[in-house]
């Protein structure tokens, strides 16, 4: 099944459309982490909310809120931004790491500074998609042509391989505790743990 485009016309795949990496560009989140291009992330969010994927929601305080859908070796996460009293809308700022007094005005107090381990920052508003059989998966539902050799750091399957695993996939608890794990990644650093721990 290919994502239509708002038309009803299938999205890429010509001349015309989009290269995989302009859809979905390499992140500085480490090997297998995706950015989802903006103009794509309505359409895919309606794709997977019709997959009967096991999905999983985060939703806690000082955090963006993060939703989850779990695919083969990884999936595919929507962070939202959060705004705290007293900041611009969208802005995250995190215990410890406050801006500094402006120079010109002694009367402010300098900003706290944490006595524990740095606090790791925020995760961007928007989509990703986690782990190299999950970006074949919906290069190929996108109907675009995907890159014809490995991804630095994939391991590259068989062709037909992956629409078939995902194709005759069974959700079972392992699935929905996948899910449960990628909803946890609101920062970088958890994130790439989440990374590290569903990489086979």
């Amino acid at each position: 099944m290919t994502i239509q485009s708002e038309s009803g016309t299938a999205t890429g795949g010509g001349p015309a459309g989009p290269r995989w990496d302009e859809v979905f560009a390499p992140s500085d989140l480490g090997l297998g982490v995706f950015d989802v291009r903006w103009d794509l992330r309505p359409r895919l969010r309606r794709w997977l909310t019709t997959q009967d994927l096991p999905t999983a929601s985060g939703r806690e305080t000082h955090r963006p809120a993060i939703d989850a859908w779990a695919l083969l070796d990884g999936g595919v996460i929507a962070v939202s931004a959060i705004t705290l009293p007293g900041s611009p809308p969208g802005a995250v700022p995190m215990p410890g790491l406050g801006e500094p007094a402006p120079a010109d005005d002694p009367s402010l107090p300098p900003p706290p500074r944490s006595s524990g381990p740095p606090v790791s920052a925020a995760l961007s508003p928007g989509m990703r998609v986690v782990g190299f059989r999950t970006l074949r998966l919906l290069i190929s539902r996108l109907g675009i042509p995907g890159p014809p050799t490995a991804i630095p750091g994939e391991y590259r399957d068989v062709p037909g391989v992956v629409e078939r695993l995902y194709d005759t996939r069974v959700t079972d608890a392992e699935m929905i505790e996948q899910a449960e794990l990628l909803a946890t990644g609101t920062d970088r650093s958890s994130l790439r743990w989440v990374v590290a721990a569903l990489r086979p």
